[in-house]
């Protein structure tokens, strides 16, 4: 007998998933995709239950469309291999880290030298200024700076494109090998100049990571570390040139911008799903998953559920559910959750500084796209 899952199609869920996962939370909370061979997972509960049990839910799957594009990583282990590698590469991107000194001093500087170059009258947002500022920002933490914001932002391009090719498209995974062999050269040509600097790279190499652990690791952090970023200030303009109330009350009050920026992120959760495999047949929701099947906890539908949130669609600056699942949960949250939060806030606030007159281009529509990596196409905006 057909099920939902079997109704559910790859191309509907790049164009807009919303829909489909609000109906499977509330018809099939656990669902077999027959289109992606494995299950979607789509309540706060079940989700967080899948985080908290690698024993039947490991990371290390078989097929793997991280290991497959990046190489083995932090992503595809279960702790305590995980959390070797989680110790090591965490520390230069919290508060009293590189990223500390980069958004301290060097962040502002490059959101105000990309202001000063941004055009007159009308522009794309997001490849003048989010994604560069983006791109800029990790290529300077992790010690690539010397490769510029565009070849950081192909290198981004071309690993996600094979990470979210859920139907093995072998031309999109042509993509994916051609990206990974190419920054696989760039960073060990970098590891050749040895690890006597301030960079994130550095200190991976003096604080034990092999070789091939920086390599597949910062590939991770390349794929997952910009795209985030670039969204969220996209979609932080977009929301306050589209709600004067909210924008009213940011300035009335500047640290609620803080606030905005997690709500951006919990409502449209750039990164679309964290894959599990289950180690033996296992109860979830109501459902027998059997052993070996590949299981896709929905970050994005987690933070619209509503058995989870109060009018879980709606931006509110005092919400007070707690946290968010769009850096995921447990013990493979993002490590550049915190720097990721800086380029958003920082960037927003130096713009429209820079720009209070900045309007929406009335002769373009804002389009967000996409299920594993999901934001908006162009911004164009009016200076």
């Amino acid at each position: 007998m057909a099920g939902l899952g079997d109704e559910i199609t790859m191309e509907a869920l790049e164009a807009d998933p919303d829909a489909i996962l609000a109906r499977l939370r509330r018809e099939e909370p656990v669902c077999r995709v027959a289109a992606l061979d494995m299950w979607l997972v789509t309540r706060w509960d079940d989700v967080a239950h899948v985080e908290e049990h690698p024993e039947l839910f490991t990371a290390a799957t078989e097929p793997s469309f991280l290991a497959r594009t990046l190489g083995p990583n932090m992503l595809t282990m279960d702790p305590p291999a995980q959390t070797r590698l989680r110790e090591i590469m965490l520390p230069p991107f919290q508060a009293g880290g590189r990223s500390g000194e980069f958004v301290a001093a060097e962040l502002p500087r490059l959101a105000d030298s990309l202001i000063d170059g941004l055009p007159n009258g009308s522009f794309d947002l997001m490849a003048a200024y989010a994604q560069p500022l983006s791109a800029g920002s990790l290529a300077t933490v992790l010690g690539l700076d010397d490769h510029g914001f565009d070849k950081m932002w192909s290198w981004c391009e071309g690993l996600c494109t094979d990470l979210a090719n859920f139907a093995d498209d072998p031309e999109l995974a042509a993509v994916g090998e051609r990206t990974k062999a190419d920054l696989g050269a760039a960073l060990a040509a970098r590891l050749e100049q040895g690890a006597d600097d301030d960079s994130a790279i550095s200190w991976f190499t003096r604080h034990g990571a092999t070789a091939e652990e920086v390599v597949n690791n910062v590939r991770l952090m390349i794929s997952g570390g910009i795209n985030e970023p670039r969204d969220g200030i996209g979609l932080v303009v977009w929301v306050l040139l589209t709600r004067p109330d909210l924008r009213a009350e940011i300035e009335a009050e500047p640290n609620l911008l803080r606030r905005l920026v997690e709500e951006v992120f919990r409502i449209y959760s750039p990164v679309g799903t964290v894959t599990r495999q289950a180690t033996e047949d296992v109860e979830l929701g109501g459902v027998v998953i059997p052993a070996g099947d590949l299981v896709a906890g929905v970050l994005r539908s987690v933070n619209l559920d509503e058995s989870h949130w109060h009018d879980p669609t709606a931006i509110d600056l005092h919400r007070r559910e707690g946290s968010h699942a769009a850096f995921a949960l447990g013990a493979h949250r993002c490590l550049g959750e915190w720097l990721g939060r800086q380029e958003v806030r920082i960037g927003v606030e130096r713009l429209l500084a820079a720009k209070p007159d900045l309007v929406l281009d009335p002769d373009h529509s804002l389009e967000i796209h996409g299920f594993e990596f999901r934001g908006p196409r162009e911004l164009w905006v009016v200076a």
